[in-house]
């Protein structure tokens, strides 16, 4: 197998189990975001790699619902608070890797107020 596919192979693995009309939880939120844990760290460089932002744009196909988006916003803001976690890294990520998100990944978000 190519190794640059295994990311994406693990995702889809990941994010399989997600279905629709199921809730997204914690477990699949932590390891959907998994390759991006070096660059929030801030140890991946300036830009975000490819295969974190893929990570990052599936995680949000499978959270098609309100209540999914809410769930995945508690899920990162307690990454975020992390101490390891650069705060501004984590904010800037969905805008980094090009994508819109209604939320943000940081230790002070109100998940409650995503749409």
């Amino acid at each position: 197998m190519n190794r640059a596919m295994a990311p994406v192979i693990f995702m889809a693995a990941v994010l399989g189990a997600v279905r629709l009309g199921q809730a997204i939880d914690c477990h699949q939120v932590d390891s959907s975001i998994a390759s991006c844990l070096p660059y929030l760290q801030g140890s991946g460089g300036v830009h975000p790699p490819m295969n974190c932002c893929d990570s990052f744009r599936n995680l949000l196909r499978y959270t098609p619902t309100q209540q999914d988006r809410q769930t995945a916003c508690e899920c990162l803001k307690a990454t975020a608070a992390s101490p390891d976690i650069k705060p501004d890294v984590a904010y800037y990520l969905p805008q980094n890797c090009g994508l819109i998100s209604s939320f943000t990944i940081s230790r002070d978000s109100n998940c409650q107020s995503v749409i």
